[in-house]
């Protein structure tokens, strides 16, 4: 099985999914410390897209290689930067073997994207791999900081789903099946020796949208979680979705901007002898 590429997404991707300035390089810096008593550190990205959050590693001069398996998100990386920094990027389908050696990075992050492997596991054990005694896996995805919150993004969502099962598409040819719970990982990951935790890294306030935008996104699928939906199926469902929006919606052209938390999954391997295995929160 093979990642999603997001090479059709190339076009948009930035301005649906980029951060407020300032975000990535505060993001970078809580990042930092995890690389602490190594020498000469080197860092991994899987999945690194458009550098929306690498790119800020490779203009602090950091030693850092980020692999995608689309070359068409990747190649707006380099305009990002300076003309003197290097970009080290390589085309890697990260549900297979990763093209390194044994022992190469101190630290191993996968920012928004382990809900797009099929085989999450190959992939851990790949990084396990290539990552040195005592380095860091920081499996990251966003979540609101009030769980209860219910920003326009995650209306709109819900109301999709809801819609798209009324339609007959079961919860895995919404989500594909591949979606998986921080409990499912930590015990995965502390079957293999890893000392496992849940760390909050950095709160930050994403960018506001509406509802309305919301809905246009899902109408022009910019959502891969759409690509595969037939064409006939997605307008029915875009119809009563815009529907919806226009006679249920309670404030659709609201602007809202959601605070947000860099939610992390840190895994730490000693030895590869090394028997023992941790499951603990932050507070710890």
């Amino acid at each position: 099985m093979t990642t999603v590429n997001y090479d059709r997404a190339v076009a948009y991707y930035d301005a649906t999914r980029a951060f407020r300035s300032g975000v990535a390089a505060q993001y970078r810096q809580a990042v930092l410390p995890y690389l602490a008593g190594h020498d000469n550190p080197r860092i991994l990205e899987l999945a690194i897209g458009t550098g929306l959050i690498g790119a800020s590693f490779f203009a602090g001069g950091d030693s850092y290689v980020g692999v995608d398996i689309s070359r068409g998100m990747m190649g707006r990386i380099a305009p990002k930067l300076d003309n003197e920094k290097a970009v080290d990027l390589a085309q890697v389908d990260i549900a297979q073997r990763l093209p390194f050696a044994d022992d190469s990075f101190s630290l191993v992050q996968a920012v928004r994207v382990f809900h797009l492997l099929d085989d999450w596991q190959r992939c851990i054990q790949e990084v396990r791999r290539v990552l040195k005694a005592g380095g860091h896996l920081l499996i990251v995805r966003v979540a609101p900081l009030d769980s209860e919150a219910q920003p326009p993004w995650a209306v709109v969502h819900g109301k999709w789903d809801e819609i798209l099962a009324n339609l007959g598409v079961g919860a895995d040819g919404i989500r594909h099946g591949i979606f998986r719970t921080d409990d499912m990982m930590m015990e995965h990951l502390s079957a293999t020796g890893a000392r496992v935790q849940i760390v909050d890294l950095l709160p930050y306030t994403e960018r506001a949208v509406s509802c309305r935008m919301m809905v246009e996104r899902r109408r022009r699928k910019m959502f891969s979680s759409d690509w595969h939906l037939p064409a006939d199926l997605h307008a029915r469902a875009v119809q009563q979705l815009n529907r919806w929006l226009e006679t249920d919606c309670a404030e659709p052209d609201e602007m809202h901007a959601q605070a947000m938390v860099f939610r992390a999954i840190v895994a730490r391997w000693g030895h590869s002898q090394e028997n023992g295995s941790r499951v603990a929160r932050a507070s710890d």
